[in-house]
């Protein structure tokens, strides 16, 4: 995988030579971790720390001209809590057709409409993914063709259909459509967007409804996703997560933010990586809040806690976070005709 990599940026370096290239792009986030406490006690890991990579992201993006563009975009993450080498993956490759009138037609491996504007309206991606990512309610990726649009008036509205299948290779075993419709302005957004699909002999629909403001003063947001399996078979599960979020500022490069995301039920799998929360097994509660320090135009530096309680039958105890994580940007333009 990491010679085919090499591989791959070496030929996207020749292209951009040769004056293809519009832009190279992406962020790394470094990240100084440490478990104040863990429900796993010190036999799991409580009392861990150090540096990680958690992820670090290259793109290409070029210009074909008469509308058409495409992107190839890798992502590299280092594995939590264990000795194991960080290995790049493709995370975006799609072709992208602007049809006018701010529309636009994409093919290959694209975002979904299940959470991404609502993740840009977060604004930090980088200290932790939406509730509908995180929980594993929605995948960020799928290979599909979508139709994407935004009208003058600030109406947005989205139709996809993919294999739903992540990023990943196709197996057959089901596909997804996805829709959203939405209203955008420069203090406000607001969204309803759903999925349906069959995977593996369970029909799966997700819904989901966002509101925010922004303005000078920061932003806040308000949001509910709901996701529902029903197997052949079996007996249908849902659950929901609420979740609501605030980003203020306190001067001209610092921003406080804060964040609740509240289970209404079990959750449909344990979510494990860099925040360990076994979330079918009891209601889980996630509270995040932090400081952000753009110190650069390309560098932003963020102490920040995390902390994970629990309700249920035998219930354990919480689970307490602290990190310093920084996003490292870069961007370059090459080439051009």
């Amino acid at each position: 995988m990491i010679k085919k990599t090499i591989v791959v940026f070496f030929i996207l370096f020749g292209l951009a030579l040769q004056g293809y290239a519009d832009d190279i792009k992406g962020y790394i986030i470094p990240e100084y971790y440490m478990v104040g406490s863990h429900h796993t006690g010190l036999e799991g890991i409580e009392g861990q720390h150090g540096f990680w990579m958690r992820r670090a992201y290259f793109g290409y993006n070029t210009d074909l001209g008469n509308g058409w563009s495409a992107r190839l975009r890798l992502e590299m993450n280092s594995p939590a809590y264990e000795e194991a080498l960080a290995v790049p993956f493709v995370k975006n490759v799609h072709l992208e057709k602007k049809l006018g009138g701010g529309v636009s037609i994409l093919v290959g491996i694209i975002e979904p409409p299940s959470f991404d504007k609502k993740e840009q309206f977060w604004g930090y991606r980088f200290i932790e993914k939406t509730p509908a990512d995180f929980f594993k309610f929605a995948s960020s990726r799928d290979f599909g063709l979508a139709l994407d649009g935004k009208t003058k008036g600030g109406l947005v509205y989205t139709l996809m259909y993919g294999n739903y299948g992540s990023n990943k290779g196709e197996d057959n075993k089901g596909k997804g459509l996805y829709g959203r419709l939405g209203w955008e302005s420069k203090s406000a957004y607001v969204e309803a967007n759903a999925y349906f699909a069959a995977d593996n002999g369970k029909d799966i629909a997700y819904m989901s409804f966002f509101g925010g403001l922004k303005g000078k003063w920061g932003r806040f947001g308000l949001g509910y996703d709901h996701r529902s399996e029903t197997p052949d078979g079996g007996e249908s599960k849902s659950s929901g997560i609420i979740s609501g979020f605030g980003a203020f500022k306190l001067g001209k490069i610092t921003e406080l933010f804060a964040r609740y995301d509240h289970f209404t039920d079990l959750g449909f799998e344990d979510i494990g990586s860099y925040i360990p929360i076994p979330a079918s097994q009891f209601e889980s509660h996630y509270l995040m809040a932090g400081l952000n320090f753009k110190v650069h135009k390309m560098i932003q530096l963020s102490p920040n806690v995390k902390y994970v309680f629990y309700n249920g039958d035998n219930a354990p105890d919480g689970d307490f976070y602290f990190n310093l994580t920084a996003k490292i940007s870069f961007k370059t333009k090459i080439g051009g005709k």
